[in-house]
């Protein structure tokens, strides 16, 4: 019989438990649903403007048609995406005087979506979070 001492099984285990933590990623990542987007609305007030962005990721198996991105719930603000496709990743910068409290996303798949804008914790290298909507 093998005898192991107590460092390397402690050792086999913690690599046991990455590689199930990195395995669990790998298949959460696959896209399982045929409509799913990603929304990230960030402003991030510095000394001298307000630095803000939008940031649409199709997460679904299809792509996505005719989107829809409303600022603040006035037309006057409003943005248009023809096409996203499965994988794809755009960063869109709200129109200049846009009040930054809130966006409405719809899509012709059925994505409707409200979400309102986040301030980042300020720390270096910090990104932020990416939230995803899914339709059944």
């Amino acid at each position: 019989m093998i005898k192991i001492k107590k460092t390397e099984t402690i050792l086999i285990v913690l690599i046991l438990i990455v590689a199930g933590i990195f395995l669990y990623n790998v298949v959460i990542s696959i896209p399982s649903r045929n409509y799913s987007l990603g929304i990230d609305a960030i402003k991030d007030p510095e000394s001298l403007f307000v630095n803000s962005r939008v940031i649409l990721k199709n997460t679904g198996l299809l792509p996505l048609k005719g989107i829809n991105i409303i600022y603040d719930n006035n037309l006057k603000y409003k943005e248009n995406v023809n096409i996203l496709n499965p994988g794809e990743t755009i960063i869109l910068s709200p129109p200049a005087g846009t009040p930054l409290n809130n966006i409405h996303v719809n899509s012709k798949e059925g994505i409707d979506i409200d979400k309102e804008f986040r301030s980042p914790m300020k720390m270096p290298g910090l990104w932020g979070d990416l939230d995803i909507y899914f339709v059944y």
